[in-house]
C-alpha cells in the first residue's frame, strides 16, 4: 500500500513540473519576442558631449553652404566666437567653464532681411553648461515650446523673446555643449526650421566626437520631424 501512494506521489509531482513547463512555454517572455516583445526597440539615445572638441571639430558641426535649409546660404564665414556670445545678452564676460566656441551667420536667398544665426559653445563640464543654457535661454517662459523630439538633454524654443514680432530662438544643451539658434523673419509662425538647425548641429557635433565626419543636414532633420 505504501508503494501505491509513492507511486501516486511520484506521478502528480510529475504532471505538476509538466504544467509548469507548459505554462512557462505558452507565454514567450518579451525578450523572446511574446507580445510585449513585438514592439520595436528604441534605439539608445545618442551620447552627449563628453569630449574637450578641438576649435576645428566646432567649427565643422556649423552648417555650411548646402548643408542647411534651402534658400539658406553662409553669410560670410564660420567664426571663433568670443566667450561673451555664449552669456546673456547683458553680460560682457564669458561665462563659467567656457572653453571655446564657434558661430555663423547665413542670409535667405541672397536677402540680408532674413537672417539666421548659430552659436556653439564648449564648458569645462555638463554642470557649467547647464548653469549657462538656463541663462542663455532667458525667463519668458510663457514664450517657450518644447521641441518635439527633444534635442539633447535640455532643449527649448522662444518664439518672439523679448519685444520681437518674427524671431525664433532655439535653445540645447548635450553634455558640455550649448547651442543656440536664431531665425529672424516671418520664422514665428514655424519655429521647425530653428528646430531642425538645432538637431542637425548636434548630430554632427556627436558624429565628429565619435571620428566621424560632420554628415547630418538640416534638410535631413526636417524631413524626419515631419514623418
Amino acid at each position: 500500500m505504501s508503494r501505491v501512494r509513492i507511486a501516486l506521489a511520484t506521478a502528480l509531482v510529475g504532471m505538476a513540473a509538466l504544467t509548469a513547463c507548459s505554462s512557462s512555454g505558452d507565454k514567450p517572455s518579451s525578450a523572446a519576442g511574446g507580445p510585449d516583445g513585438d514592439k520595436p526597440v528604441s534605439s539608445p539615445a545618442p551620447k552627449p558631449i563628453t569630449k574637450d572638441l578641438a576649435q576645428a571639430a566646432i567649427t565643422q558641426a556649423l552648417l555650411g553652404d548646402g548643408e542647411t535649409l534651402p534658400g539658406w546660404a553662409l553669410h560670410g564665414d564660420k567664426d571663433v566666437t568670443d566667450g561673451e556670445y555664449c552669456n546673456t545678452t547683458e553680460a560682457d564676460s564669458s561665462p563659467k567653464g567656457w572653453v571655446r566656441g564657434g558661430d555663423t551667420s547665413y542670409e535667405y536667398n541672397g536677402s540680408t532681411r532674413n537672417m539666421a544665426f548659430v552659436n556653439i559653445c564648449l564648458f569645462d563640464t555638463a554642470k557649467d553648461a547647464h548653469n549657462a543654457y538656463t541663462k542663455w535661454k532667458g525667463t519668458e517662459a510663457s514664450k517657450e515650446q518644447s521641441t518635439k523630439p527633444p534635442v539633447g538633454e535640455e532643449s527649448t524654443l522662444v518664439i518672439n523673446p523679448g519685444v520681437s514680432e518674427d524671431s525664433v530662438y532655439g535653445f540645447s544643451r548635450s553634455g558640455k555643449v550649448n547651442i543656440r539658434v536664431k531665425i529672424d523673419g516671418g520664422t514665428a509662425g514655424d519655429p521647425s526650421g530653428a528646430q531642425a538647425m538645432l538637431a542637425a548641429t548636434l548630430k554632427r557635433l556627436q558624429q565628429l566626437q565619435d571620428g566621424k565626419p560632420a554628415t547630418v543636414t538640416a534638410t535631413d532633420e526636417q524631413v524626419t520631424a515631419g514623418k
